[in-house]
């Protein structure tokens, strides 16, 4: 079946593909040739919407993503020449915030361009983008000691920078459908258009199938979702993703992109080749295919991010910008597994036995500082290139919620003197301070064998359960202007602000940023623990607790606390060395690795 067959050209503004007629699926429709997908796609879309769905496409820009979106306004587009009447589409972007900053700058003009093509078009399109909230923010979790990052087969930074604010911005379209339409949540029926396929991998082809998913007709994958599935270009080969992509760049197709910088980003992160080169102006040859990630800047998934290197080694130089946040990512991965970069004091304390684990757990006070005045660093040397070059800031790392975040988790877990993440900002922000990153040449290789240590030591002092030694702020309480609430257990802590999620407020922080900061840094107080930065952002309400945390935030403190009357900040890198200051006997019988290794002399 030719392609004039399934397709047919109108319209006098644009370039579209409208159906002659619908065509029965091929028994194999892997095996049909591309004009047949397409129709195949396209008519299935068209009869899920008829059915009442309200479309949604979490869009990525990236290749699938953008393949599928196209085909989802080309339904539409049919659709509203046949009459009917298409709900609202939903696109929903996730920005991380930490994306190549090349790519970031692409997706943004993506954005533009699409609601740029809703008013041209007439299709109702409404453009959620979504971030993770503080709670969810890998950057600050990692730089503030509360996670690692992602290394191998971990996708914890997935679920926190994609899944979760994804998750959480459905909710947000399935109520704002709810009250336009004047129903139930309940009753609302949403269908995903996804950009799985098949052929990505013999992994992923066998989770869309042991999950059910169809090309053709819209599934329930998750019993206790409201939403159905339609993966629209399952059966599309990476071959069929870049013809279409051709199409639309020689002019068969017209859609809310011309592709063009799609093209550019995928040939500067494959070094220059792929196989989209292939059909310009219908120019059909074999090219190989651009397999490039087109992720994080800090993703140390990888032993090696191929894509960003792909970028520096550009001929015209172009990207060398780029080259200290990936110097940064290579920093980070090579020193995951050194035992000297490590906390190795858990988080909570047994009740049964009193005792707390000595194991590896998130990076230790000297790593994570470190890592926040490189950071910064970065930051700082890309604002004043700007600024002398009379332009915008190509990326910002960490914005002033941030820093405050970051501070609120090294009180937490005792890992710095109140606002030390705002005196760095100070420091090297305003002041001019810069700190390199340390070469990794001949840095030995660390592997999980290095931080196998495992023991377990007495933990908590007669004051440990103290009554101000946990969520109690002592200063409010001396002035006798305390607000406190009752736990379950009978416990008295300070009230806080709650909400649905852990978060900074943005006008909150802007305000202590601009008049009280200053008077902060001097401010003699009567608690100078690292837990301190907690109770004085919690009492300045500039900080909203999670609902119904207030108990582990209670935990928490006393840990800190703990850790500061005991003097254990300097030497939680050292395993051996809490061991002995805690008094433990002996270490669990497990291989003790190098964590006794001295590597790290530049956090010294």
């Amino acid at each position: 079946m030719g392609r004039a067959e399934i397709f047919s050209i109108a319209s006098e503004q644009a370039v579209l593909f409208v159906p002659v007629k619908q065509i029965d699926v091929p028994p194999d429709p892997s095996k049909a040739q591309l004009s047949v997908k397409v129709r195949i796609a396209v008519d299935a879309i068209k009869s899920e919407l008829r059915q009442g769905y309200h479309p949604l496409v979490s869009c990525s820009f990236g290749k699938d993503s953008s393949v599928t979106l196209s085909l989802t306004l080309l339904a539409i587009l049919e659709l509203k020449l046949e009459g009917f009447n298409v709900p609202t589409l939903h696109v929903l972007h996730s920005d991380t915030k930490l994306e190549n900053v090349v790519v970031h700058a692409y997706n943004q003009s993506q954005i533009r361009s699409l609601r740029a093509f809703a008013d041209s078009s007439g299709i109702d399109i409404k453009v959620w983008v979504t971030s993770p909230t503080l709670s969810n923010d890998y950057l600050v979790s990692i730089i503030g000691g509360r996670t690692i990052a992602s290394v191998g087969s971990n996708t914890k930074c997935s679920s926190m920078m994609k899944v979760a604010p994804l998750s959480r911005q459905k909710k947000a379209v399935m109520k704002w459908i709810a009250e336009k339409e004047g129903i139930s949540q309940k009753q609302v029926r949403a269908l995903s258009l996804i950009g799985t396929r098949l052929e990505e991998s013999t992994a992923r082809g066998q989770k869309m199938t042991d999950r059910g998913e169809s090309a053709t007709q819209a599934v329930r994958l998750n019993t206790s979702a409201r939403e159905y599935v339609l993966s629209v270009v399952a059966n599309f080969t990476t071959m069929d993703i870049f013809e279409y992509i051709g199409w639309v760049r020689s002019g068969k197709i017209s859609t809310y992109s011309d592709f063009d910088q799609l093209v550019e980003i995928y040939r500067d992160l494959n070094n220059g080749d792929c196989m989209v080169t292939a059909y310009l102006a219908n120019k059909e040859a074999a090219r190989p295919p651009c397999s490039a990630r087109t992720g994080c800047w800090i993703c140390t998934r990888v032993s090696r991010d191929e894509s960003a290197e792909n970028m520096l080694n550009a001929e015209d130089g172009s990207f060398a910008w780029t080259k200290p946040l990936n110097d940064l990512r290579n920093f980070i991965r090579a020193y995951h597994f050194n035992p000297q970069t490590r906390n190795w004091l858990g988080r909570s304390v047994n009740t049964e036995t009193g005792t707390v684990s000595i194991a590896p757990n998130s990076y230790s006070p000297q790593m994570c500082l470190a890592l926040l005045q490189m950071v910064l660093s970065i930051q700082a040397k890309e604002f004043k290139s700007a600024w002398r070059e009379g332009r915008e800031p190509r990326f910002e790392l960490l914005t002033i919620q941030q820093i405050i975040g970051i501070d609120l988790l090294w009180g937490r877990y005792g890992y710095q003197r109140p606002f030390t993440a705002i005196r760095q900002w100070i420091e090297i922000m305003e002041q001019g301070k810069r700190y390199s990153i340390p070469s990794i040449e001949d840095l030995p290789t660390f592997t999980e064998h290095d931080v196998s240590f495992r023991g377990e030591a007495p933990f908590g002092d007669e004051h440990f359960f103290g009554t101000f030694s946990g969520l109690r702020n002592v200063e409010h309480a001396t002035a006798d202007c305390e607000s406190t609430k009752i736990l379950s257990d009978g416990t008295y802590v300070t009230d806080a602000n709650v909400g649905d999620i852990f978060e900074v407020d943005e006008e909150g922080a802007e305000l202590f940023w601009s008049f009280e900061r200053d008077n902060a840094l001097e401010r003699i107080s009567l608690n100078d623990a690292p837990a301190a930065v907690v109770h004085y952002f919690l009492g300045l309400g500039t900080v909203t607790l999670f609902k119904g945390s207030h108990g582990d935030v209670n935990r928490m403190l006393r840990m800190s606390n703990q850790i500061h009357r005991s003097g254990l900040r300097p030497h939680l890198h050292d395993p051996k060395k809490l061991m002995e200051i805690l008094g433990a006997t002996e270490a669990k019988p497990a291989n003790t690795g190098r964590a006794n290794i001295k590597q790290m002399s530049i956090f010294d």
